[in-house]
């Protein structure tokens, strides 16, 4: 849920809603769409704290954990950080890390919310700038996640200055007085360190944050954004690592026309990227009581980096030019006439530098970059209420160089390709959304070095909701109220696979969760923004089953752990709307040693007694 969109519900006012005509030229056929009801508008809407009476050590957690055998040493980064209406003002704490051999470091982040209402925010935690934990709070109680930052190892040494971020907004005024505490913890496990990190980091966006770190907000207005680095001549290896998510009226980009979204990245003008956005959903979102207690994926900590490589178009100079370009956001803004779908972006340049051997020439010896979207297109239902809209494209970016340095050569090659389709029925009170994303890149580098990467991800999204809002006082001034009821249901897989080799160095990591969303409520609420910022004024019924599987696999030179999660969470009560957990599974196998397990399994177990075990269970695999 992003500071500026709250906390999230579809809510449908019963209207007909006029589309905006077309600004300029367009591929798309706007005409025929104008007189058509047009996808039914979302609210963020919070409930206040009463309603919330439990407070269980862990209320909400990933579903992923690195268990990692062997005792870590615990370096404090922050704990009790306090934020009120800090926005997105960091707060820093620089720490010393000790040097070491460590095969594996790990970032916990755990959050308490307190003091009344708030919706959920954006959590963001950057070393010396850098972007290392992209995640959001469970806006009630707590919550605890982690990601593995064994890729920073070599930024991660020394003193480090961390800037820890809860985008947090306090409004007395609307009764949203919620606070956020953190907690954060680096844990360094000794060992083997892995072969070939990188040894320099470039944080992208730093002048257009407004703060020293990397982060920028794109909308339709400015739909694209550059950066412009030097690089080492002594660069022999580049990946690009971008975080991004979707807020105010894209926080549900997926369920908007158009609702696909590229972010195309360029190198000195060359397509060198293409990064299919992942459709998280906050602890608000669509309906707010489906993610009380259990969350959906990558909600708390986002844990699918997608890594491009572009060591082969450090034959094109390096003096770069990276720019990035959000698509669609243009399309919206003709559609609707609002500018308001934000995107926000967080990057770093991750560099393998060796200042002895220098790069001395080079030649682009093959490229390819191939983008292609069908636009929207809208066609009339078989009832004059009803609307149907699709879109879908595909990419193919392909290059290869030959690096020439003072010592040797390297030949580089990188290939991206993949494919989108997104589907819709909709009208004032009904929608239904389907949107796949589909890609992998290829990474085969020979020479002075060998090193070869396969990524391979999959994002289908499936949901459908109907809804009635009917206004209680005058919509045309805020605050205002409504009634409102809702039901629906909400399918999320996300699949991700990597696999790579340096030298003789090799690991991978197979990732699938799925989550499965049933249910409704009604009640009133109050509108206090124009964004449909909401307060859950009363909760007339309320039921959800929310259910989430997660199985992981991760090895690092034929050591690692496989992963297998379940849980299911309730809400059936109009008095607490904690909701509970019906059950609580999770297993470990290690991988390269004997084989242990690990189980721990709750069925129908009371309330009080499941939070009990779990608080012992998340303090094994957890480190707390």
């Amino acid at each position: 849920m992003k500071g500026r969109s709250l906390f999230i519900v579809s809510i449908f006012i019963i209207s007909v809603l006029t589309l905006m005509p077309a600004i300029g030229s367009s591929a798309f056929n706007v005409t025929a769409h104008q007189n058509l009801l047009v996808a039914p508008r979302y609210f963020n809407i919070t409930s206040p704290s009463s309603y919330f009476n439990q407070d269980p050590y862990f209320y909400s957690f990933e579903a992923y954990h690195a268990n990692i055998t062997g005792k870590p040493e615990v370096i404090n980064i922050g704990t009790n950080v306090l934020f009120n209406d800090t926005g997105l003002s960091p707060i820093a704490r620089t720490v010393n890390i000790p040097q070491g051999n460590y095969s594996m470091e790990i970032l916990n982040v755990s959050i308490r919310e307190f003091n009344g209402t708030q919706y959920d925010r954006q959590v963001y935690i950057f070393a010396d700038g850098v972007p290392i934990f992209w995640g959001s709070t469970q806006e009630i109680h707590n919550s605890t996640a982690e990601a593995i930052v064994t890729p920073f190892e070599n930024l991660l040494k020394g003193n480090v200055t961390f800037d820890l971020v809860i985008e947090n907004f306090y409004d007395a005024k609307v009764n949203i007085t919620g606070l956020y505490e953190m907690n954060v913890s680096l844990l360094l496990y000794p060992g083997s360190v892995p072969y070939q990190l990188p040894n320099e980091f470039i944080p992208l966006f730093i002048n257009d944050s407004g703060y020293n770190y990397s982060y920028v907000v794109l909308n339709p207005i400015k739909d694209s954004v550059s950066s412009n680095v030097s690089i080492p001549m002594g660069t022999y290896k580049a990946q690009l690592l971008l975080y991004e998510e979707g807020g105010g009226l894209d926080e549900f980009w997926y369920a908007n026309e158009p609702a696909t979204r590229q972010i195309l990245v360029y190198y000195n003008g060359y397509l060198a990227g293409d990064v299919n956005p992942f459709e998280t959903i906050y602890t608000g979102g669509i309906d707010l009581f489906y993610w009380k207690p259990v969350t959906s994926a990558d909600t708390l900590s986002y844990h699918s980096p997608y890594f491009i490589d572009l060591t082969p178009m450090l034959t094109i100079s390096h003096n770069a030019n990276i720019t990035f370009k959000v698509t669609n956001l243009k399309t919206a803004l003709q559609l609707t006439g609002s500018t308001a779908y934000d995107w926000d972006l967080s990057g770093v340049l991750m560099l393998w530098v060796n200042q002895s051997n220098p790069m001395i020439g080079g030649k682009l010896i093959s490229y390819t970059g191939d983008f292609i979207d069908s636009s929207p297109i809208f066609i009339s239902g078989y009832t004059p209420s009803s609307c149907y809209y699709l879109e879908g494209g595909h990419f193919l970016i392909n290059y290869s160089s030959v690096l020439i340095f003072n010592h040797g050569k390297e030949i580089a090659s990188t290939q991206q390709e993949g494919k989108f389709t997104a589907r819709q029925t909709f009208n004032s009170v009904y929608q239904y959304v389907y949107l796949d994303e589909e890609f992998q890149e290829s990474v085969k580098d020979e020479g002075i070095y060998n090193y070869t990467l396969k990524v391979e991800g999959n994002y289908p999204l499936s949901m459908y909701s109907d809804a009635v809002a009917i206004p209680l006082t005058p919509t045309s001034k805020i605050p205002y109220n409504l009634s409102y009821v809702q039901n629906g249901s909400l399918t999320l897989s996300p699949t991700f696979q990597e696999r790579y080799t340096f030298n003789n160095d090799s690991g991978y990591c197979t990732l699938h969760e799925n989550v499965n969303s049933l249910g409704g409520f009604s009640g009133i609420i109050e509108v206090i923004n124009k964004y449909g910022g909401s307060v859950l004024v009363s909760l007339t019924s309320n039921n959800a089953v929310t259910s989430k599987t997660l199985n992981l696999t991760f090895v690092q030179n034929d050591r690692g752990f496989t992963e297998n999660f379940y849980a299911q969470g309730i809400q059936n009560s109009t008095v607490n709307i904690s909701g509970y957990y019906s059950h609580i599974s999770e297993k470990y196998s290690y991988i390269g040693d004997p084989s242990i397990y690990e189980t721990f399994s709750i069925i129908k177990g009371i309330y009080h007694m499941i939070y009990g075990i779990e608080i012992k269970f998340l303090k094994l695999i957890l480190h707390i």
